[in-house]
Protein backbone atom coordinates (compact mmCIF):
# COMPACT_ATOMS: atom_id res chain seq x y z
CA UNK A 1 0.00 0.00 0.00
CA UNK A 2 1.66 3.23 -0.83
CA UNK A 3 2.29 5.47 2.08
CA UNK A 4 -0.60 8.06 2.48
CA UNK A 5 1.38 10.94 3.04
CA UNK A 6 3.60 9.94 -0.05
CA UNK A 7 0.54 10.37 -2.04
CA UNK A 8 -0.68 13.88 -0.03
CA UNK A 9 2.61 15.49 -1.01
CA UNK A 10 3.12 14.44 -4.97
CA UNK A 11 -0.67 15.22 -4.80
CA UNK A 12 0.40 18.65 -3.64
CA UNK A 13 3.92 19.25 -5.90
CA UNK A 14 1.73 18.55 -9.21
CA UNK A 15 -1.36 20.69 -7.93
CA UNK A 16 1.60 23.59 -7.55
CA UNK A 17 2.89 22.80 -11.34
CA UNK A 18 -0.47 22.84 -12.81
CA UNK A 19 -1.14 26.35 -11.12
CA UNK A 20 2.82 27.68 -12.20
CA UNK A 21 1.93 26.22 -16.02
CA UNK A 22 -1.41 28.41 -15.58
CA UNK A 23 0.00 31.30 -14.25
CA UNK A 24 2.43 31.39 -16.98
CA UNK A 25 0.57 30.89 -19.90
CA UNK A 26 0.23 33.56 -22.26
CA UNK A 27 -2.94 35.49 -22.53
CA UNK A 28 -4.15 35.42 -25.99
CA UNK A 29 -4.11 39.11 -28.30
CA UNK A 30 -6.26 40.90 -29.45
CA UNK A 31 -5.85 42.44 -33.10
CA UNK A 32 -5.95 45.85 -31.66
CA UNK A 33 -2.50 44.36 -29.60
CA UNK A 34 -0.86 43.12 -32.65
CA UNK A 35 1.31 44.94 -35.44
CA UNK A 36 3.12 44.54 -38.68
CA UNK A 37 6.54 43.81 -38.77
CA UNK A 38 9.45 46.03 -40.33
CA UNK A 39 10.79 43.97 -42.73
CA UNK A 40 11.72 43.73 -46.41
CA UNK A 41 13.22 40.68 -48.48
CA UNK A 42 16.34 42.72 -49.51
CA UNK A 43 18.44 42.22 -52.88
CA UNK A 44 22.06 42.79 -53.66
CA UNK A 45 21.69 46.12 -52.90
CA UNK A 46 19.59 46.26 -50.01
CA UNK A 47 20.05 44.05 -47.09
CA UNK A 48 16.82 42.95 -45.92
CA UNK A 49 15.64 40.26 -43.76
CA UNK A 50 18.24 37.70 -41.76
CA UNK A 51 18.63 36.14 -38.34
CA UNK A 52 18.85 39.19 -36.44
CA UNK A 53 17.91 41.67 -38.31
CA UNK A 54 13.58 41.82 -40.00
CA UNK A 55 15.37 44.95 -42.23
CA UNK A 56 18.82 45.26 -41.92
CA UNK A 57 19.80 48.18 -43.94
CA UNK A 58 17.50 50.37 -41.70
CA UNK A 59 18.72 48.31 -38.68
CA UNK A 60 15.25 47.26 -37.63
CA UNK A 61 16.40 44.07 -35.29
CA UNK A 62 13.82 40.99 -34.27
CA UNK A 63 12.40 42.06 -31.00
CA UNK A 64 13.32 38.53 -29.09
CA UNK A 65 16.26 36.29 -29.75
CA UNK A 66 14.56 34.32 -32.01
CA UNK A 67 14.68 34.11 -36.12
CA UNK A 68 11.87 36.27 -36.97
CA UNK A 69 8.38 36.67 -35.07
CA UNK A 70 4.69 35.35 -34.93
CA UNK A 71 1.40 34.99 -33.68
CA UNK A 72 -0.31 31.31 -33.23
CA UNK A 73 -3.75 30.20 -34.02
CA UNK A 74 -4.69 30.80 -30.27
CA UNK A 75 -3.52 34.42 -31.04
CA UNK A 76 -0.73 33.99 -28.86
CA UNK A 77 2.86 35.74 -29.48
CA UNK A 78 4.91 33.06 -30.29
CA UNK A 79 3.26 30.35 -29.73
CA UNK A 80 3.30 26.93 -30.92
CA UNK A 81 0.19 26.03 -32.71
CA UNK A 82 -0.01 26.60 -36.23
CA UNK A 83 -2.95 28.18 -37.94
CA UNK A 84 -2.42 25.21 -40.74
CA UNK A 85 0.36 22.31 -40.67
CA UNK A 86 1.48 19.88 -43.63
CA UNK A 87 3.46 16.65 -43.73
CA UNK A 88 6.51 17.25 -46.33
CA UNK A 89 8.40 14.45 -47.67
CA UNK A 90 10.25 13.23 -50.33
CA UNK A 91 7.52 12.29 -52.31
CA UNK A 92 6.03 15.54 -52.84
CA UNK A 93 9.31 16.89 -54.60
CA UNK A 94 8.52 18.52 -57.58
CA UNK A 95 4.39 18.94 -56.65
CA UNK A 96 2.66 21.86 -54.74
CA UNK A 97 1.24 22.09 -51.24
CA UNK A 98 -1.68 23.97 -50.24
CA UNK A 99 -2.23 24.56 -46.69
CA UNK A 100 -5.53 25.96 -45.46
CA UNK A 101 -4.86 29.30 -44.40
CA UNK A 102 -8.85 30.79 -44.52
CA UNK A 103 -8.92 31.44 -40.39
CA UNK A 104 -5.50 33.26 -40.93
CA UNK A 105 -6.41 35.48 -43.81
CA UNK A 106 -10.01 35.95 -42.27
CA UNK A 107 -8.36 37.48 -38.94
CA UNK A 108 -5.79 39.35 -40.94
CA UNK A 109 -8.55 41.03 -43.38
CA UNK A 110 -10.39 42.35 -40.20
CA UNK A 111 -7.40 44.54 -39.12
CA UNK A 112 -6.29 47.50 -40.99
CA UNK A 113 -3.02 46.09 -41.67
CA UNK A 114 -2.14 46.86 -45.18
CA UNK A 115 -1.03 43.43 -45.95
CA UNK A 116 -0.94 39.54 -45.57
CA UNK A 117 2.21 38.33 -43.92
CA UNK A 118 2.69 34.72 -43.43
CA UNK A 119 5.69 32.86 -41.65
CA UNK A 120 6.48 29.52 -42.05
CA UNK A 121 8.74 26.45 -40.00
CA UNK A 122 9.31 23.40 -38.65
CA UNK A 123 7.18 22.13 -36.64
CA UNK A 124 9.29 19.27 -34.00
CA UNK A 125 10.90 17.94 -36.93
CA UNK A 126 14.09 17.66 -38.45
CA UNK A 127 13.30 17.38 -42.05
CA UNK A 128 13.86 20.37 -43.61
CA UNK A 129 11.62 21.37 -47.29
CA UNK A 130 12.99 23.66 -50.04
CA UNK A 131 10.10 25.26 -51.80
CA UNK A 132 10.49 27.48 -54.95
CA UNK A 133 10.61 31.47 -54.52
CA UNK A 134 9.01 33.98 -57.04
CA UNK A 135 12.26 34.36 -58.48
CA UNK A 136 11.46 30.37 -60.05
CA UNK A 137 8.75 30.50 -62.96
CA UNK A 138 5.25 31.87 -62.19
CA UNK A 139 3.77 28.43 -61.99
CA UNK A 140 5.80 27.67 -59.11
CA UNK A 141 5.73 30.84 -57.30
CA UNK A 142 4.43 31.28 -53.99
CA UNK A 143 0.37 32.12 -54.22
CA UNK A 144 -2.48 32.76 -51.95
CA UNK A 145 -5.27 31.89 -53.70
CA UNK A 146 -8.95 33.94 -51.81
CA UNK A 147 -12.60 33.07 -52.70
CA UNK A 148 -15.12 35.70 -51.45
CA UNK A 149 -18.87 35.57 -50.65
CA UNK A 150 -19.20 36.43 -54.17
CA UNK A 151 -18.02 33.71 -55.73
CA UNK A 152 -14.77 35.79 -56.62
CA UNK A 153 -11.52 34.20 -56.86
CA UNK A 154 -8.23 35.78 -56.59
CA UNK A 155 -5.19 34.69 -56.69
CA UNK A 156 -2.00 36.52 -56.07
CA UNK A 157 1.61 35.77 -56.21
CA UNK A 158 3.80 36.89 -53.35
CA UNK A 159 5.29 40.45 -53.33
CA UNK A 160 8.10 39.97 -51.14
CA UNK A 161 9.57 36.54 -49.92
CA UNK A 162 12.79 35.57 -47.81
CA UNK A 163 14.04 32.50 -45.75
CA UNK A 164 16.30 33.02 -42.66
CA UNK A 165 19.05 30.88 -42.10
CA UNK A 166 20.69 30.06 -38.83
CA UNK A 167 23.46 29.78 -40.14
CA UNK A 168 24.27 33.58 -41.82
CA UNK A 169 23.70 37.17 -40.72
CA UNK A 170 23.16 37.50 -44.78
CA UNK A 171 19.81 38.24 -46.01
CA UNK A 172 18.35 36.04 -48.66
CA UNK A 173 15.77 36.99 -50.93
CA UNK A 174 17.16 37.23 -53.70
CA UNK A 175 17.80 33.36 -54.08
CA UNK A 176 15.26 31.42 -55.70
CA UNK A 177 14.49 29.24 -52.98
CA UNK A 178 12.76 29.20 -49.80
CA UNK A 179 13.09 26.68 -46.84
CA UNK A 180 11.82 25.87 -43.76
CA UNK A 181 12.85 23.67 -41.47
CA UNK A 182 14.43 23.12 -38.15
CA UNK A 183 17.08 25.73 -39.03
CA UNK A 184 15.31 27.94 -41.50
CA UNK A 185 12.31 30.15 -41.52
CA UNK A 186 10.25 31.45 -44.29
CA UNK A 187 8.42 35.15 -44.63
CA UNK A 188 5.62 35.68 -47.09
CA UNK A 189 3.90 38.84 -48.14
CA UNK A 190 0.84 39.16 -49.85
CA UNK A 191 -1.35 41.85 -51.27
CA UNK A 192 -4.43 42.72 -49.27
CA UNK A 193 -7.60 42.60 -51.66
CA UNK A 194 -9.74 45.03 -52.13
CA UNK A 195 -13.53 43.72 -51.57
CA UNK A 196 -17.16 45.70 -51.69
CA UNK A 197 -18.92 46.35 -48.51
CA UNK A 198 -20.92 43.13 -48.82
CA UNK A 199 -18.12 41.14 -49.84
CA UNK A 200 -16.16 38.50 -47.44
CA UNK A 201 -13.47 36.22 -46.97
CA UNK A 202 -15.02 32.67 -47.78
CA UNK A 203 -11.74 30.65 -48.23
CA UNK A 204 -7.84 31.07 -48.30
CA UNK A 205 -5.23 28.63 -49.85
CA UNK A 206 -1.86 28.83 -49.41
CA UNK A 207 0.09 27.37 -52.30
CA UNK A 208 4.07 26.54 -52.52
CA UNK A 209 6.02 23.78 -54.77
CA UNK A 210 8.57 22.04 -53.41
CA UNK A 211 11.63 21.86 -55.11
CA UNK A 212 13.63 19.65 -52.89
CA UNK A 213 13.16 17.85 -49.31
CA UNK A 214 15.27 16.28 -46.88
CA UNK A 215 14.11 14.00 -44.43
CA UNK A 216 10.06 14.29 -43.20
CA UNK A 217 8.75 17.08 -41.26
CA UNK A 218 5.45 19.42 -40.62
CA UNK A 219 5.97 22.49 -41.74
CA UNK A 220 3.08 25.07 -40.17
CA UNK A 221 1.81 28.43 -41.29
CA UNK A 222 1.69 31.00 -38.38
CA UNK A 223 0.87 35.31 -38.89
CA UNK A 224 4.16 37.07 -38.95
CA UNK A 225 3.37 39.81 -36.81
CA UNK A 226 4.81 41.26 -33.57
CA UNK A 227 2.55 42.12 -30.43
CA UNK A 228 1.87 45.95 -29.58
CA UNK A 229 3.76 47.50 -27.25
CA UNK A 230 3.30 51.05 -25.71
CA UNK A 231 6.37 53.39 -26.06
CA UNK A 232 7.43 55.30 -23.52
CA UNK A 233 6.22 59.06 -23.62
CA UNK A 234 9.11 61.38 -22.58
CA UNK A 235 7.61 64.23 -20.82
CA UNK A 236 8.94 67.95 -21.15
CA UNK A 237 11.49 68.69 -18.93
CA UNK A 238 10.76 70.84 -15.92
CA UNK A 239 13.08 73.90 -15.38
CA UNK A 240 14.33 72.83 -12.30
CA UNK A 241 15.74 69.86 -14.12
CA UNK A 242 17.77 72.25 -17.25
CA UNK A 243 21.12 72.33 -16.30
CA UNK A 244 22.32 74.11 -19.61
CA UNK A 245 20.46 75.53 -23.04
CA UNK A 246 21.64 76.50 -26.35
CA UNK A 247 19.39 77.81 -29.27
CA UNK A 248 22.05 79.39 -31.12
CA UNK A 249 20.63 83.21 -31.03
CA UNK A 250 23.07 84.62 -29.54
CA UNK A 251 26.13 85.29 -32.53
CA UNK A 252 28.59 84.80 -29.73
CA UNK A 253 27.18 81.40 -29.09
CA UNK A 254 30.41 79.69 -29.06
CA UNK A 255 31.58 81.49 -25.98
CA UNK A 256 29.18 79.07 -24.44
CA UNK A 257 31.25 76.19 -24.83
CA UNK A 258 34.20 75.01 -23.38
CA UNK A 259 36.03 74.28 -26.76
CA UNK A 260 35.36 74.22 -30.89
CA UNK A 261 37.49 72.31 -33.12
CA UNK A 262 38.71 75.18 -35.76
CA UNK A 263 38.29 72.44 -38.07
CA UNK A 264 34.48 72.51 -37.77
CA UNK A 265 32.06 73.87 -40.74
CA UNK A 266 29.11 75.44 -38.54
CA UNK A 267 28.11 78.72 -38.69
CA UNK A 268 24.92 80.11 -37.07
CA UNK A 269 20.96 80.53 -39.81
CA UNK A 270 17.68 80.71 -39.66
CA UNK A 271 16.27 77.44 -38.80
CA UNK A 272 14.48 75.81 -42.10
CA UNK A 273 10.71 75.54 -41.38
CA UNK A 274 11.31 77.98 -38.41
CA UNK A 275 11.74 81.12 -39.70
CA UNK A 276 11.56 82.77 -36.23
CA UNK A 277 14.11 81.07 -34.99
CA UNK A 278 17.97 80.49 -35.70
CA UNK A 279 19.82 77.19 -35.49
CA UNK A 280 23.29 76.09 -35.85
CA UNK A 281 24.20 74.81 -39.45
CA UNK A 282 26.82 72.07 -40.13
CA UNK A 283 28.58 71.34 -43.16
CA UNK A 284 29.81 67.81 -43.72
CA UNK A 285 32.07 68.40 -46.77
CA UNK A 286 34.07 65.79 -49.17
CA UNK A 287 37.38 66.94 -48.13
CA UNK A 288 37.73 66.24 -44.52
CA UNK A 289 35.38 63.42 -42.07
CA UNK A 290 35.05 66.22 -39.42
CA UNK A 291 31.88 68.88 -39.51
CA UNK A 292 31.58 69.69 -36.20
CA UNK A 293 33.45 69.16 -33.16
CA UNK A 294 31.89 70.89 -30.06
CA UNK A 295 32.43 70.59 -26.37
CA UNK A 296 30.69 71.13 -23.61
CA UNK A 297 32.95 70.34 -20.03
CA UNK A 298 30.15 69.52 -17.13
CA UNK A 299 32.49 71.01 -14.26
CA UNK A 300 32.28 74.59 -16.99
CA UNK A 301 28.32 74.62 -15.59
CA UNK A 302 28.41 72.99 -12.33
CA UNK A 303 30.66 72.12 -9.41
CA UNK A 304 30.37 68.03 -9.82
CA UNK A 305 30.28 66.02 -13.05
CA UNK A 306 26.91 63.61 -12.86
CA UNK A 307 26.11 60.38 -13.22
CA UNK A 308 22.69 60.22 -14.93
CA UNK A 309 21.58 63.12 -17.59
CA UNK A 310 19.37 63.68 -20.49
CA UNK A 311 21.02 65.38 -23.46
CA UNK A 312 18.35 66.72 -25.86
CA UNK A 313 18.51 68.95 -29.50
CA UNK A 314 16.29 69.10 -32.42
CA UNK A 315 17.59 68.02 -35.74
CA UNK A 316 16.70 68.61 -39.38
CA UNK A 317 18.36 66.92 -42.05
CA UNK A 318 18.95 69.23 -45.52
CA UNK A 319 17.66 68.12 -48.59
CA UNK A 320 21.24 67.27 -49.99
CA UNK A 321 21.71 64.66 -46.96
CA UNK A 322 23.00 61.35 -48.19
CA UNK A 323 25.15 59.22 -45.77
CA UNK A 324 27.27 56.72 -47.28
CA UNK A 325 30.19 54.34 -46.81
CA UNK A 326 28.99 53.03 -42.91
CA UNK A 327 27.51 56.39 -41.94
CA UNK A 328 29.60 58.40 -38.73
CA UNK A 329 29.01 59.89 -35.73
CA UNK A 330 26.44 62.21 -33.94
CA UNK A 331 26.72 63.71 -30.47
CA UNK A 332 26.22 62.39 -27.29
CA UNK A 333 27.58 62.27 -23.92
CA UNK A 334 30.84 61.40 -22.76
CA UNK A 335 33.90 60.60 -19.86
CA UNK A 336 37.22 60.47 -22.29
CA UNK A 337 39.16 62.37 -19.90
CA UNK A 338 41.19 62.83 -23.11
CA UNK A 339 42.36 59.25 -22.14
CA UNK A 340 40.56 57.08 -24.08
CA UNK A 341 37.08 56.64 -25.29
CA UNK A 342 37.20 57.56 -28.94
CA UNK A 343 39.59 56.62 -32.26
CA UNK A 344 40.40 53.23 -31.19
CA UNK A 345 41.41 54.03 -28.02
CA UNK A 346 39.43 51.20 -26.00
CA UNK A 347 37.57 51.66 -22.94
CA UNK A 348 39.11 49.54 -19.36
CA UNK A 349 36.73 50.69 -17.09
CA UNK A 350 39.56 53.05 -15.46
CA UNK A 351 40.64 54.96 -18.29
CA UNK A 352 37.45 56.86 -19.68
CA UNK A 353 33.89 55.92 -21.95
CA UNK A 354 31.78 57.38 -24.61
CA UNK A 355 28.23 57.06 -25.72
CA UNK A 356 27.96 59.29 -28.75
CA UNK A 357 25.28 58.88 -31.42
CA UNK A 358 25.46 57.09 -34.57
CA UNK A 359 24.24 57.40 -37.98
CA UNK A 360 24.22 54.83 -40.39
CA UNK A 361 23.70 54.74 -44.32
CA UNK A 362 21.05 55.96 -46.04
CA UNK A 363 18.32 53.90 -46.76
CA UNK A 364 17.50 53.60 -50.79
CA UNK A 365 14.47 51.43 -50.81
CA UNK A 366 10.78 50.91 -52.27
CA UNK A 367 9.09 51.83 -48.61
CA UNK A 368 8.08 54.03 -45.81
CA UNK A 369 12.35 53.66 -44.96
CA UNK A 370 13.35 54.96 -48.63
CA UNK A 371 15.65 58.49 -47.97
CA UNK A 372 15.61 57.57 -44.07
CA UNK A 373 18.78 57.24 -42.12
CA UNK A 374 19.05 54.76 -39.30
CA UNK A 375 20.22 56.39 -35.88
CA UNK A 376 21.73 55.09 -32.96
CA UNK A 377 24.06 54.93 -29.77
CA UNK A 378 28.11 54.53 -30.74
CA UNK A 379 29.62 53.36 -27.75
CA UNK A 380 33.18 52.72 -26.16
CA UNK A 381 32.62 50.59 -23.16
CA UNK A 382 34.69 47.74 -21.45
CA UNK A 383 32.27 44.92 -22.59
CA UNK A 384 31.77 46.03 -26.43
CA UNK A 385 33.71 43.29 -27.64
CA UNK A 386 36.05 45.45 -29.65
CA UNK A 387 38.62 48.17 -29.47
CA UNK A 388 36.24 51.11 -31.36
CA UNK A 389 32.74 51.90 -30.05
CA UNK A 390 29.95 49.57 -30.76
CA UNK A 391 27.00 50.71 -33.06
CA UNK A 392 23.65 50.12 -31.15
CA UNK A 393 20.75 51.14 -33.88
CA UNK A 394 17.39 52.79 -32.36
CA UNK A 395 14.18 51.14 -33.55
CA UNK A 396 12.90 53.96 -35.27
CA UNK A 397 10.33 52.26 -37.88
CA UNK A 398 7.35 54.01 -36.41
CA UNK A 399 9.22 57.83 -37.15
CA UNK A 400 12.00 57.13 -39.67
CA UNK A 401 14.48 60.27 -39.76
CA UNK A 402 14.40 62.22 -43.39
CA UNK A 403 15.64 65.03 -45.09
CA UNK A 404 13.14 67.92 -44.57
CA UNK A 405 11.82 67.16 -41.21
CA UNK A 406 12.78 68.63 -37.55
CA UNK A 407 13.24 65.62 -35.35
CA UNK A 408 13.54 66.14 -31.30
CA UNK A 409 16.62 63.41 -30.15
CA UNK A 410 17.00 62.73 -26.85
CA UNK A 411 19.25 60.67 -25.10
CA UNK A 412 19.74 59.50 -21.77
CA UNK A 413 23.03 57.80 -19.81
CA UNK A 414 22.74 56.96 -16.86
CA UNK A 415 26.46 55.24 -15.59
CA UNK A 416 26.79 51.75 -13.74
CA UNK A 417 27.75 51.22 -10.00
CA UNK A 418 31.30 50.77 -10.52
CA UNK A 419 31.87 47.26 -11.90
CA UNK A 420 28.48 46.13 -11.83
CA UNK A 421 26.88 45.88 -15.15
CA UNK A 422 23.69 47.84 -14.75
CA UNK A 423 24.44 51.27 -16.49
CA UNK A 424 21.94 52.69 -18.94
CA UNK A 425 21.49 54.27 -22.35
CA UNK A 426 17.90 55.18 -23.55
CA UNK A 427 16.87 57.33 -26.64
CA UNK A 428 13.77 58.78 -27.44
CA UNK A 429 12.52 60.53 -31.29
CA UNK A 430 10.13 62.91 -30.91
CA UNK A 431 9.60 61.75 -27.13
CA UNK A 432 8.79 58.38 -28.21
CA UNK A 433 11.45 55.57 -26.50
CA UNK A 434 13.28 54.32 -29.88
CA UNK A 435 15.69 52.57 -27.20
CA UNK A 436 17.05 51.05 -24.11
CA UNK A 437 19.26 49.11 -22.47
CA UNK A 438 20.15 48.67 -19.01
CA UNK A 439 23.07 45.97 -18.45
CA UNK A 440 26.23 48.28 -20.08
CA UNK A 441 29.61 48.34 -17.97
CA UNK A 442 30.44 51.74 -18.22
CA UNK A 443 33.49 51.90 -15.89
CA UNK A 444 35.13 50.26 -12.61
CA UNK A 445 35.55 53.37 -10.72
CA UNK A 446 33.97 56.06 -9.56
CA UNK A 447 36.40 58.36 -10.47
CA UNK A 448 34.88 58.11 -14.13
CA UNK A 449 31.39 60.51 -14.43
CA UNK A 450 29.62 62.34 -17.00
CA UNK A 451 32.50 64.82 -17.78
CA UNK A 452 31.44 65.81 -21.35
CA UNK A 453 28.52 67.12 -24.11
CA UNK A 454 29.99 65.91 -26.69
CA UNK A 455 28.62 67.57 -30.34
CA UNK A 456 30.33 65.43 -32.15
CA UNK A 457 29.41 65.09 -36.40
CA UNK A 458 31.87 63.19 -38.01
CA UNK A 459 31.55 61.37 -41.33
CA UNK A 460 33.87 57.91 -41.03
CA UNK A 461 35.48 55.91 -39.58
CA UNK A 462 37.66 56.32 -42.63
CA UNK A 463 35.58 57.36 -45.29
CA UNK A 464 34.59 60.94 -46.29
CA UNK A 465 31.48 62.27 -47.60
CA UNK A 466 30.68 61.61 -51.27
CA UNK A 467 29.28 65.32 -51.66
CA UNK A 468 28.56 68.43 -49.49
CA UNK A 469 25.65 68.27 -47.16
CA UNK A 470 24.48 69.92 -44.51
CA UNK A 471 22.19 69.39 -41.27
CA UNK A 472 21.23 72.15 -38.83
CA UNK A 473 20.85 71.43 -35.24
CA UNK A 474 18.97 73.61 -32.13
CA UNK A 475 17.41 73.87 -29.11
CA UNK A 476 20.06 71.83 -27.53
CA UNK A 477 19.59 70.89 -23.37
CA UNK A 478 21.05 69.39 -20.67
CA UNK A 479 18.64 68.08 -17.64
CA UNK A 480 18.90 66.01 -14.68
CA UNK A 481 16.85 63.29 -13.39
Amino acid sequence: MLNLKWIIKTAYLALCCLIAIGAVQATPLTTEQITAVDWHEGDKQLSGAGRSYSYAAAYISWPTDKMGVWIDKNMTFLGEHPFAELQVSSAHTGKSLNWPVTELVKRIGRTELPTIDLLLHGQNSKGNSVFHSKESADSKAPTLTITTSTGNIIESSAVMDTYLDSSTYRSLGHSKNLKAGSQNVTLLQFRKPKLTANEDIVSAELRLTVKKQYGSGNIGVFWLANQAEKPDQLADFESRQIIFKEDFSDSNWAANWSSLDRRSLAEQATAPQRPDNTALKVEFNPSQNTALNLVLLLKSIQDAEPEALYFQYDLYLNDNWLATKGGGKFPGLAGTYNRAGWGGRSADGTNGWSARGQFGDTVKSDDKFNNSTPLGFYAYYPDNGQNHGAAMYWNTGSNPIKPGEWYRITQYVKLNTPGKPNGVLKAWVDQQQVFERSNIRFRDTSDLKIERLWLNFYHGGVAKPIQQMELYIDNVILATE
